[in-house]
């Protein structure tokens, strides 16, 4: 179903890349006026929630269902009421505040991440790291970008290609990992994989940003608890940049349900290295 006000080209001041994107600096600000402030951090499965997710969260889909009537929506904070997203046409998928550990703990790593599922696969992406001024975006077929410094209610300003690197080997990796989820099993993986760095930020996100910037190479992770709002948005620029998004067997990523986490873990690559490293961890983690 065509959705209302949709533009024909990611640059078109009426395309839903610029809506998004200025749609994630707005819930950026959000969350600015929140950072380093005074607020309850509530518990939500292990996971730590707070006002600047809920008020990121209740922004982005207001104004989604506003502009985009027809499509649906998958979002952290919003309850799951149904499955109809699961077919759904064209469904957006929002993390309103990805890297709440890190926003927290009063560090920049934390991001708004807004994605455009087509027939169940990625499309469009915009990843916003406020504290850091970075704005990640991408369109598959179209390519990805970054702003840096972009205001809300601005016109975009320069946008830099994105590209990720040709770097193949193991040995030559810049890898980027979780500060939260470092465990034996994530050691063991660096251990095989023998990486020239070792890098670590926060949000999902901006760790994908940085590959798609040829700031970094690879991140994995070992574990069930990426969801699919961590990669919908960040999947789509990766893809732009000419990377790719896999699980652990090497196989694409699925959001087609019933689960909201990617059970076999993550790797995001640059693309060139995704046979290296696949053939370096298989069989390393039979179960997560």
């Amino acid at each position: 179903m065509a959705a209302e006000g949709r533009g024909e080209t990611p640059d078109g001041e009426d395309s839903e890349l610029v809506f998004v994107r200025d749609l994630a600096l707005r819930a950026g600000a959000v969350c600015l006026g929140w950072f380093r402030g005074e607020y309850t951090v509530h518990d939500k499965g292990g996971q730590p929630v707070t006002v600047a997710d809920e008020q990121s969260n209740e922004l982005i889909v207001s104004e989604l269902r506003r502009r985009f009537p027809g499509d649906e929506i998958l979002a952290e904070e919003t309850p799951v009421r149904d499955e109809r997203w699961r077919s759904a046409e064209r469904c957006w998928v929002v993390d309103p505040l990805d890297g709440t550990s890190d926003f927290v703990k009063g560090r920049e790593g934390f991001a708004v991440m807004i994605g455009l599922l087509v027939h169940g696969r990625p499309q469009l992406g915009v990843v916003h790291v406020p504290k850091a001024g970075r704005t990640f975006l991408g369109q598959v077929g179209e390519g990805a970008w970054e702003e840096r410094g972009a205001q809300p209610g601005a016109a975009p300003g320069e946008r830099r290609p994105l590209r990720c690197s040709s770097r193949a080997l193991t040995s030559e990796l810049r890898v980027i990992a979780s500060i939260a989820h470092r465990d034996e099993r994530l050691e063991a993986a660096l251990a095989a994989l023998a990486p020239q760095q070792t890098l670590s930020v926060g949000s999902v996100g901006y760790k994908v940003g940085k590959i798609a910037a040829d700031e970094a190479d690879l991140y994995l992770a070992i574990t069930p608890s990426i969801h699919l709002w961590d990669t919908a948005g960040p999947e789509a620029i990766l893809l732009a940049a000419g990377g790719a998004m896999l699980d652990l067997d090497g196989a694409p990523l699925s959001y087609s349900g019933p689960h909201l986490n990617h059970r076999r873990g993550l790797l995001a690559t640059n693309g060139a290295c995704t046979p290296a490293v696949v053939g370096t961890l298989q069989g390393m983690f039979p179960t997560l």
